[in-house]
């Protein structure tokens, strides 16, 4: 579907579904939890009639989420990203794509820092 073509970084993540408001009442105790990017994805693929229960686990660009290959537990550890980091991503079909910006503290050190991004 995509090949990457550039990528400064190298660690992404392939694990981890899109967060939800359910995720957020779980684990941070939030009484009145946000929607996640599980959400702000359905809120933007549902004019493509993609139904929440239909997206998939998501290309999480720069997460860093490695797997202990003792215990097999991941980890959501700070991103190895730093400014003017980037990844280019051509597209090999017709897609649509969803893009959201991870908004849970754990997955980016409490660090809520904008996030720039190109599409040509």
């Amino acid at each position: 579907m995509f090949q990457i073509t550039e990528d400064t970084v190298g660690t992404h993540d392939f694990l981890l579904t899109p967060c939800s408001a359910e995720m957020f009442r779980i684990i941070y105790k939030d009484k009145e939890p946000h929607r996640g990017c599980h959400g702000n994805l359905a809120a933007v693929l549902k004019e493509y009639g993609i139904e929440p229960d239909m997206i998939p686990t998501c290309f999480n660009i720069f997460m860093n989420v490695p797997v202990n290959t003792d215990t097999g537990k991941i980890s959501v550890l700070p991103p190895k990203s730093k400014a003017g980091d980037y990844i280019k991503l051509q597209a090999k079909m017709d897609l649509v794509v969803g893009l959201t910006s991870c908004s849970a503290g754990m997955s980016n050190n409490y660090s809520f820092k904008p996030i720039g991004y190109l599409i040509e």
